[in-house]
């Protein structure tokens, strides 16, 4: 995709982006990247991950790094976590995109699929958050006797709501409960992480095109894009283009705590 900030925005920076093999998170990772970040891939596929780095690593100044995990597993997430700041030295920010669905009523729900999708989402989301703080930025803080990192770097953590969170989607109860639990979450995280000087934000999509989304059909797709005030879907880029902007602290630096909808006008506050 196109620069949508200024030549070599991240350089010097490393970001962790999940689900970063396909969808939006390969979009994120690509823009990132194309910003000169040093982006750390984390899916659950290697194959799709190494198609991933040798795709972006086509556009991008840096060479992306690998690392095969599930966002659910604990373990995973730390040695996720372990292995970047051995590559690096450093993290700079987190973008949790990882995701799954597996829709049913809640009357056909069963209990393995709904705790699969929570865990991921939910799950994922805060591992990620914790592993980051207590392997790298609580240390920092810690050596700088626990007074706040008034130390300029550029710190945040990303996480993805949905638009489901508010209105509601027949079939998704796990995952639009995970979607609100994770609102709460970046709101919460805002408020520990201050002293780290982090920002700690969320987007809520509508629509995007992904493979997730192919599920519903070329009519399911188009009546979701009929329901924005865009008449359209949005796609991955934009998602994009949105997260690159909250990462650049020239831009958001004075954004924390917050959850931006970015739905199309599907739904408004």
């Amino acid at each position: 995709m196109a620069r949508v900030l200024r030549d070599g925005a991240f350089e010097g920076e490393t970001h962790i982006v999940t689900g970063a093999a396909q969808g939006i998170g390969r979009a994120v990772a690509t823009a990132l990247a194309e910003h000169a970040a040093q982006v750390v891939l984390v899916d659950l596929d290697p194959g799709r991950l190494a198609e991933a780095r040798d795709a972006i690593a086509e556009v991008a100044p840096v060479s992306p790094i690998v690392a095969a995990a599930n966002v659910a597993d604990e373990d995973d997430v730390k040695k996720a976590v372990a292995s970047a700041l051995e590559a690096t030295g450093a993290i700079n920010g987190v973008v949790n995109v990882a995701g799954i669905t597996r829709d049913a009523r809640i009357a056909k729900k069963s209990f393995d699929d709904f705790k699969a999708v929570v865990a991921v989402h939910l799950h994922g989301t805060f591992l990620f958050t914790r592993e980051v703080a207590a392997q790298h930025w609580h240390p920092l803080f810690k050596a700088n006797g626990n007074q706040p990192l008034d130390d300029g770097v550029n710190r945040f953590i990303l996480n993805f709501s949905s638009v489901s969170a508010r209105n509601g989607n027949i079939g998704q109860v796990d995952y639009t409960a995970a979607k609100g639990a994770i609102e709460s979450v970046t709101k919460t995280t805002a408020r520990e992480f201050s002293s780290y000087r982090a920002r700690i934000n969320a987007i809520a999509p509508g629509p995007v095109r992904t493979p997730m989304l192919a599920a519903v059909g070329d009519e399911g797709i188009a009546a979701m894009g009929r329901a924005t005030l865009t008449g359209k879907i949005a796609e991955p880029e934009q998602m994009a283009a949105v997260i690159c902007s909250l990462a650049d602290p020239r831009i958001s630096g004075y954004i924390t705590g917050e959850i931006l909808q970015v739905n199309g006008g599907m739904y408004l506050d």
